[in-house]
């Protein structure tokens, strides 16, 4: 049942990588654009900033749990290689709990600002006047793709800590 649950959550991280792949290219493409058509033509696309950021923020949190499962976030080697791996495996496991309880209260915080924009139909103050609630709806979703990768994480360090049974 937990390989299931864990296959399921890579395969979502999977489709957010995708995405996060795709915002990056339309990211880079909007940029390039914006400068060549400012410096060119002295005509800028006026949303261009605004959008990259927004692209920024969709690339970075739907990547996140994706970056993890990978063991591709940064890391102090010099602490963890040099310990046992029974020790790295608890470091490992105080990492998890730790990054849970700020990825947890990350989704609370990113949740309400997304459900207040949405209540109050807000739009950005610039002159493009975008909607942000699509945009801030990404920030609770990688977040909770993070809450759940780490959590098959902590499940698996856990199990690996545990001596296995053998039946005679």
């Amino acid at each position: 049942m937990f390989a299931k649950i864990a296959k399921s959550i890579a395969a979502m991280n999977r489709v957010a990588t995708a995405v996060a792949d795709i915002g990056l290219m339309v990211m880079t493409g909007l940029v390039v654009s914006d400068v060549v058509l400012r410096r060119v033509f002295n005509a800028p696309i006026i949303f261009a900033d605004e959008v990259a950021g927004y692209l920024l923020v969709l690339v970075t949190l739907m990547g996140l749990g994706y970056t993890l499962k990978e063991d591709g976030h940064i890391q102090v080697k010099i602490l963890v290689q040099n310990v046992s791996p029974k020790s790295r495996s608890s470091l490992r496991i105080l990492w998890c709990v730790t990054s849970l309880v700020y990825t947890v209260i990350l989704l609370i915080m990113t949740s309400q600002l997304t459900w207040e924009s949405y209540a109050l139909d807000a739009f950005s103050p610039t002159p493009s006047q975008l909607p942000l609630f699509p945009f801030q709806m990404l920030m609770p979703i990688g977040c909770m793709l993070l809450i759940l990768t780490l959590a098959v994480e902590l499940v698996e360090l856990i199990h690996t800590l545990i001596p296995s049974r053998t039946t005679a």
